[in-house]
């Protein structure tokens, strides 16, 4: 009896054995991954014999990077699960079995990533993930340096002026480009052109005719604003403002004390101002701190998010801003960030988002991280264009400072307002 027993056990050990190899045939195996630093920036590269399909996912505290590749396996016994990585642009990566089917690599990072395949290498395939710190600052290079850079640049383009020029394929070494956009914002200078001598003389004769018309009467001057009332882009228009957390959610807490959840109240509540002036129908999900859900603070994360979206969608609002302040273990990390979901109103939640992010760069003067896809909840389960924005760094002591000031919440009402109004116009 035990020998049967013994038998039929081994029979099933044995089969599950032959079975779990044959599965394996089926998959990619993860076979190395290494990377390689240069300063504000990270180069990972992932070894397997062939190109698989992937997803990648954002998410905060801590701002994480998720890549997870389909249908791969890992040997546990060779790969090393976790490596610290000395750099801005990256402090941790992770690599485990999610699950049978799908090999996850986690990266702590609050930089911009660029992600592609390269053919060749050890085993075949190389997945590369570039990540850069939008905020390193290279250390100016010495002048006797630069003079002779200088030089040599000289003799060389003296020497190459008859060469044609080659461009070879892509290698893993490669210098990094990042293809989201970095402004400066500095840059607009549209508004500071001061007009010619010639142009101040057209204009002083047109305010002298100007001004016989406008002392004829003050009909005509109303019958403009009217006009211009009824050609205003946000008029009619219903727009959702979420204010990030609230109530028992306090949400990130800066260097100093400052709460994610009060800053995007006092902005939320500055920005419905604004949007009212210009005839727009404003729905809040909270005007006080407050959960939003009638559970209140007993409600669980997901019945907390839906009650935001239920609020959007119940009012048929044509567009949706949550509103949120980031934060990174790494006090220096700064920026603006917009996030959409690609996969619900696709481009028109990304023209939103990055409309927003580039007026809000411009207002606050903070370095912009891009305008990415995500999967939060609150643009996922909106029925119409919407987007998470990330004002600012409030684990940053300057961008803390930045978004608890009176000007700095003015500013920040004004660039979303001002994203809205380049969104519809």
């Amino acid at each position: 009896m035990v020998r049967k027993i013994l038998a039929s056990l081994l029979i099933f050990l044995l089969m599950t054995s032959i079975g779990e190899a044959a599965d394996l045939t089926n998959k990619t195996e993860v076979k190395n991954l290494r990377y390689s630093l240069t300063p504000g920036k990270v180069r990972i590269v992932v070894d397997m014999s062939r190109q698989v399909e992937y997803t990648e996912t954002y998410l905060e505290y801590p701002s994480r990077l998720i890549v997870s590749f389909k249908n791969t396996w890992i040997d546990v016994k060779k790969m090393k699960k976790d490596i610290e990585i000395n750099s801005s642009a990256a402090s941790r990566i992770k690599v485990a079995q999610y699950d049978p089917t799908t090999v996850r690599v986690v990266i702590e990072t609050v930089a911009a990533t660029n992600l592609f395949w390269l053919s060749g290498g050890p085993s075949g395939q190389r997945f590369v993930i570039d990540l850069t710190d939008p905020n390193f600052v290279p250390e100016p290079e010495p002048e006797t340096k630069k003079s002779e850079t200088k030089k040599s640049e000289t003799k060389k383009s003296e020497t190459k002026k008859t060469d044609t020029k080659k461009t070879d394929d892509k290698e893993i070494d490669e210098p990094f480009t990042n293809k989201i956009e970095n402004e400066t914002p500095n840059t607009y200078k549209e508004d500071d052109r001061k007009p010619s001598k010639q142009e101040d003389k057209k204009s002083d004769n047109k305010d002298n005719k100007s001004d016989e018309k406008i002392s004829s009467g003050d009909k005509n001057l109303s019958e403009l604003d009217k006009d211009l009332e009824n050609i205003t882009g946000l008029k009619g228009k219903i727009i959702c403002i979420d204010a990030g957390h609230g109530g028992g959610d306090s949400g990130a807490i800066g260097p100093t004390g400052v709460t994610e959840k009060s800053v995007t109240l006092r902005i939320a509540l500055e920005l419905e101002k604004l949007l009212k002036d210009e005839g727009a129908k404003v729905v809040m999900t909270r005007r006080t701190d407050k959960q939003v859900s009638s559970k209140g603070d007993k409600a669980s994360a997901i019945e907390e998010l839906q009650a935001r979206c239920t609020v959007a969608n119940q009012a048929k609002a044509d567009i949706f801003i949550s509103i949120h302040a980031d934060s990174f273990t790494n006090p220096t990390a700064r920026g603006t960030t917009g996030y959409y979901f690609a996969q619900s109103t696709g481009n028109k939640s990304y023209k939103l988002a990055d409309a927003i992010r580039k007026a809000l760069c411009e207002q606050l003067r903070t370095p912009s991280r891009g305008t990415k896809t995500c999967t939060f909840y609150v643009v996922r389960h909106t029925d119409m264009p919407a987007t998470l924005i990330e004002l600012a760094f409030i684990s940053n002591v300057d961008e803390e400072k930045l978004l608890n000031s009176e000007e700095g919440v003015k500013k920040a009402a004004q660039g979303i307002l001002d994203g809205i109004e380049d969104y519809f116009g």
